[in-house]
């Protein structure tokens, strides 16, 4: 990037988003830092429509959104040799008492201890829409994770476990989206609608995560999903373009459109573009 004269500025949160003389003036402010940037092109890439929320632009939002995750690695213990039926009364006994939450781990110690981490954490309204409700989430993550290796550490053949491996965020599924020129629906995803306008793909299953778990909605064999432009441009905008989780699209939507490489492609389209 920096040989191909790309301006890196780490650290930097935008604090003003305004349109004058047909330019984008955008503010930053950093470390000990406050910066001026004037482009002719802008494009969101915060996941949460941040940009767009300072420029003014219509934002969309569901009233309860999904849970977060804090991935993380459990090692120190033998799951095969595990008397599972008493682990499991023992969880269920904790839960009663309220000295651990069903919904941290999905009511699921046993799968927990199977996947020896891995993707099974949910953070109850995890939101990463200020530093605030970021830092919330975080703690809220370290938290679960704490209580429950202590619970697990009373059990016979989990003396041992230990924290191997943790993330430093508690990853957020949902937050805003934008209300583009084009809503994604449910039916256009997993129809494989392609759009005159298709600038991008998307191939993950509809994976909407609640206090309950998930169970993942399956594409059809040789069903790919597309991005249109329109959904990746907030109305009433000139010259500015989103990528990643905030695309214009309904909640099921959405809830496939968010994962990496989907997002990935957004932003190589709306960066050619």
């Amino acid at each position: 990037c920096i040989e191909a004269g790309v301006q890196i500025r780490f650290y930097e949160t935008p604090t003003q988003i305004t349109f004058q003389n047909n330019n984008w003036v955008v503010q930053t402010m950093g470390k000990g830092t406050m910066t001026e940037i004037i482009c002719n092109q802008l494009i969101d890439c915060t996941g949460n429509a941040y940009a767009a929320s300072i420029a003014g632009f219509t934002l969309l939002r569901e009233a309860e959104i999904q849970p977060g995750t804090l991935t993380f690695e459990l090692s120190g213990y033998d799951f095969n040799s595990l008397d599972l039926k008493m682990i499991n009364a023992r969880y269920q006994e904790a839960l009663q008492k309220g000295e651990l939450v069903k919904a941290d781990f999905r009511n699921n110690i046993i799968g927990l201890l199977r996947s020896k981490g891995d993707n099974i954490s949910h953070v109850m309204g995890a939101d990463s829409t200020t530093s605030e409700s970021h830092t919330i989430a975080n703690i809220k993550g370290r938290t679960s994770l704490l209580q429950t290796l202590r619970f697990l550490r009373t059990l016979p053949g989990l003396e041992k476990t230990k924290i191997v491996d943790m993330q430093n965020e508690t990853a957020v599924r949902e937050t805003y989206r934008i209300d583009g020129h084009y809503k994604i629906t449910h039916n256009d995803y997993v129809t494989g609608k392609m759009f005159d306008d298709s600038v991008s793909y998307s191939y993950y299953p509809i994976d909407v995560h609640d206090e309950n778990g998930v169970v993942p909605d399956h594409l059809k064999e040789g069903v790919v999903a597309t991005v249109p432009i329109r959904a990746l441009i907030p109305k009433n905008s000139r010259n500015f373009l989103v990528a990643g989780r905030c695309v214009s699209s309904d909640r099921l939507a959405n809830s496939a459109l968010r994962v990496q490489a989907s997002c990935m492609g957004m932003g190589q389209a709306v960066g050619a573009a």
